[in-house]
Order: C-alpha cells, then sequence, then structure tokens
C-alpha cells in the first residue's frame, strides 16, 4: 500500500531552517518513546519537536507493518527526519534519525515509498548548509534509502528529479519499478523517471506540463498508468492527469474551484482505480477520478486536512482533521460503492492538531497521525488507532410496564448486515445471522430504561437505548 497525500497550501513554500555537512544518512536514535498506538488518546512517536504543519509521510511494507517519516526541530534551529515503526498490534519500534548529520533545510512534506525490493525510499529537498557549490544544495529531490526496514539510511549523490523547488515532493513507481518523482509550482507539474547521478545533474532535464500550476500534485500508480491529482488556480479546480507512459488529458472534478486548501489524498482502489480526497465547501469528497464522480463523506464537515488509505480486503479508511474545537474522524468506505460509516469515529482532541496523515496495517483498524500538541506544549508527531465502526438498531424501543416483548435487533456495519456480532441487554444475550439479525426476549418488567449493547471482535461497540414507559 502507499498512501499518497500533500499539504496543499504548503506546497509552494520555502523550506524551514535546518545544518551540518553530511553525505549519507544513518541511524541516529534521539530518545525512545518506544510503546503501544492504542485506542482513546493519543500516544506521541518522539521526544522531538516538530514545526506545527510539518506532517508524516507513511507506506506499507509487505509483512504489514506501517512506516513512518517526518521533520523534526533541533535545538540549535537545524532539522532532520525520523522515522518509526507500527505493528499490525499497535506497538511502535524504535525511532531513528534518517540522516546522520542535521541539515541547515529541509523539506515537508516529504513522500515515502517501498521499492521493489522491499527497501524503504524517502524522496525529500533540502541544503546541508546553504552552499551553492555543494551538491547537497539544492540541486534537485534527494533520496535516502534503508535496507533494514528504517534501521539505517544511506543517502546516495543522485537526484531523483533535477530541481532548485524548496517545496513538497511526491513519489510513485511504474509498473517496472522505477521511481516516477515530480514537484509542482506556480509554472506547472515536472517530473523524472529514474534517477540522476551526481555527474549528470547539470544536464539532466524533466518532463513537464506547464498549461495549468501545479499545487499539492500527488503521483499514484493505477494498473499500467501512474497519474497526477493537483489543485490549480489558473484551471479553477482539482484536477487529474496522466503522466505515465504518455501524457494524457487534464480531467477536473466536477464541481471544484479554487476552495479545495487543506490537503489531498491519493490512492488506487482494487476494481475502481485512482481515487482521491479533499475538501470542497468544507466538505469532505471522494473522487472516483475514471469515472468522474464524487461522493461526499458524511460526517465529516468542517474539516480542512483529510487523509486516506487502502486496506487489504479493498476498503478504503478516510480520516479529517480540522481547526481548533474539530475532533480528527475516521470512517470506512465500503468494499462495494462509496457507503461511509453512519457515524465516523470521532477520536480524543489535543489542544491544536496540523496536518494528519492515515495508514492501515489491518483491516479493521487504521492508525492515525497527526502533528499537535497539547497546551503548553511543544508540537510533536502523535498516533492514535481508531477500530471499524459497528451500529446496533433496535425495534420496538419503546414498550409499555407489565408486557412482555420481543425486540429484534439488527447489527451493521460500511458493508450491511454484520454476522456474529454479539448483543447483550438487561442480563439477557443474542448473537446476530448473516442478516445481522437477532432476538432477545424481556419479561414483563417496571418502567426504566434498558442499555442494549453490541460488541464483535476487531470492532468499536454501540449501544441502543431501550425504554419502558408507564
Amino acid at each position: 500500500m502507499r498512501v499518497r497525500r500533500v499539504l496543499s497550501f504548503l506546497a509552494l513554500t520555502p523550506l524551514v531552517l535546518v545544518g551540518l555537512n553530511a553525505t549519507s544518512g544513518g541511524a541516529v536514535a534521539p530518545p525512545d518513546v518506544d510503546g503501544r498506538v492504542g485506542f482513546g488518546s493519543w500516544s506521541p512517536l518522539t521526544s522531538s519537536a516538530s514545526p506545527n504543519f510539518a506532517e508524516a509521510s507513511v507506506a506499507r511494507t509487505a509483512d504489514g507493518v506501517l512506516h513512518a517519516v517526518w521533520l523534526v526541530d533541533n535545538a540549535d534551529r537545524t532539522h532532520n527526519y525520523e522515522h518509526t515503526t507500527i505493528s499490525r498490534s499497535g506497538v511502535q519500534g524504535p525511532v531513528t534519525r534518517v540522516l546522520a548529520t542535521n541539515w541547515s533545510q529541509l523539506s515537508t512534506p516529504v513522500d515515502l515509498g517501498v521499492n521493489p525490493d522491499g527497501s524503504l525510499r524517502l524522496a525529500f529537498t533540502g541544503t546541508i548548509d546553504g552552499d551553492t557549490s555543494n551538491f547537497f544544495t539544492y540541486k534537485g529531490v534527494y533520496t535516502a534509502v534503508s535496507a533494514d526496514g528504517g534501521a539505517t539510511w544511506v543517502v546516495p549523490r543522485e537526484v531523483l528529479a533535477p530541481s532548485i523547488s524548496s517545496g513538497g515532493v511526491t513519489l510513485a513507481y511504474t509498473p517496472d519499478g522505477n521511481t516516477i518523482t515530480g514537484f509542482g509550482d506556480t509554472g506547472g507539474f515536472h517530473w523524472h523517471v529514474g534517477s540522476v547521478p551526481e555527474a549528470a545533474v547539470p544536464t539532466a532535464t524533466n518532463q513537464e506540463f506547464t498549461d495549468h500550476d501545479a499545487v499539492a500534485p500527488s503521483l499514484v500508480r493505477s494498473g499500467a498508468a501512474v497519474y497526477v491529482v493537483y489543485q490549480s488556480f489558473r484551471g479553477g479546480g482539482v484536477f487529474a492527469r496522466q503522466v505515465w507512459p504518455t501524457l494524457g488529458a487534464a480531467v477536473r472534478a466536477p464541481g471544484s474551484n479554487n476552495d479545495a486548501g487543506g490537503t489531498m489524498a491519493v490512492v488506487d482502489r482494487a476494481g475502481v482505480g485512482p481515487v482521491a480526497a479533499y475538501t470542497s465547501d468544507s466538505r469532505v469528497v471522494l473522487w472516483d477520478i475514471v469515472d468522474n464522480r464524487t461522493y461526499r463523506v458524511r460526517g465529516m464537515d468542517g474539516a480542512t486536512n483529510v487523509a486516506l488509505a487502502a486496506t487489504t480486503d479493498e476498503h478504503l479508511w478516510v480520516a479529517a482533521q480540522g481547526p481548533i474545537g474539530y475532533q480528527p474522524r475516521a470512517s470506512r468506505v465500503a468494499v462495494d460503492g462509496w457507503a461511509t460509516d453512519r457515524r465516523p469515529a470521532r477520536l480524543d482532541d489535543l489542544y491544536n492538531t496540523f496536518g494528519i496523515a492515515l495508514g492501515t496495517s489491518n483491516p479493521l483498524r487504521a492508525e492515525l497521525l497527526v502533528t499537535g500538541n497539547d497546551s503548553g506544549d511543544a508540537s510533536r508527531i502523535h498516533a492514535q488507532s481508531v477500530r471499524a465502526q459497528l451500529t446496533l438498531r433496535a425495534a420496538p424501543r419503546r414498550w409499555g410496564a407489565g408486557e412482555d416483548r420481543r425486540v429484534v435487533f439488527r447489527v451493521t456495519d460500511v458493508d450491511g448486515a454484520l454476522a456474529g456480532a454479539r448483543v447483550r441487554a438487561a442480563g439477557a444475550t443474542c448473537r446476530t445471522t448473516a442478516s445481522g439479525r437477532c432476538t432477545i426476549r424481556f419479561a414483563p418488567r417496571r418502567p426504566g430504561r434498558i442499555v442494549a449493547r453490541a460488541t464483535k471482535s476487531g470492532y468499536d461497540h454501540d449501544e441502543a437505548t431501550l425504554r419502558v414507559t408507564r
């Protein structure tokens, strides 16, 4: 799985200040914050501070481990990148530093990918010391590679695309395993296939289109082609375009305009093709690019940033983050069609949250990563797990005292009827069949409330209140 997402309103901003003079990365471990990413509260993944506009980039390897990389600040106003892992069960691995020494400037957002041989690849831009005669000063999109799951990293003397850009970058892979790396600016979108050794950088060129500016460009491979999704102010909307093996025509998302803002996210959905998520008029929408149709995600109005992930069982997860007071939230998308959870899962809110990333190594579980802080604390990367949602309904929900009553419970998830869920109420229990239904008969009782609870392994629980009236 590759999670593709780019911060649109920062994609064209300068790099943040970061300093020293290394040419290859290594593992430099900051204080460990290893532990478990759990449910119900945010866990800091690191003790290192991050700029409040930094965001994590995530990728899942074939063993199901979720890898995350993000930008961190140092006390001497230099920066580095940190890496960690989250297992299928939410156990966090060690935190390591990507670059052997700190650089004076580094970009965010970055992009993390998984090479065909299973090694990790980070794409980023920056400068070690601001000296333009140094190869590692704005000569292109640099890359750090780890062959041991993020424990150690090497920064080769090459670029993935020649560039003097200081903004975010985007990375994907062609079907034959070559990297395709791009960046956007007011002039258009520019990309390169493969890497360029140091000696060839001065004469290397990129492919490009210039009829649109490209804000928050995001590459994604789907089938035998690679597409870019971006916002264009000149074009007045959100667009998608094939860039490999040939350049295709721009396709505009229906109803889109220049208010997308925040973030956009793109994944390849099995049987569908590329799918994007972004905000439009403060609503979160999913865009089926091939059919060119959009679908509103309920329960997420007011968001400013979104994230999207594809699961191994062909579901999607979509998550959203917003201004102070907006609880980060997540919802699954049905295997067939575009139905989302009746109510998204709402996560405990930090005092401030900025940006959001989303990854999944378990079909019924996702990990959300935000840059955030509680009041008075430094901003840093936090994570929290979220379970799939189920919904419990009951009929009837009200009857008179002194009557015995047969109540039919129905449990559903985003795909419809949910078999095997357990419903408990007033000491009685039933288990749902393939129809998602089960029945409990209540003996005559006094007026009052009965709280029924539905549970199933891997899901969050839901409750329904029954009332016995006078």
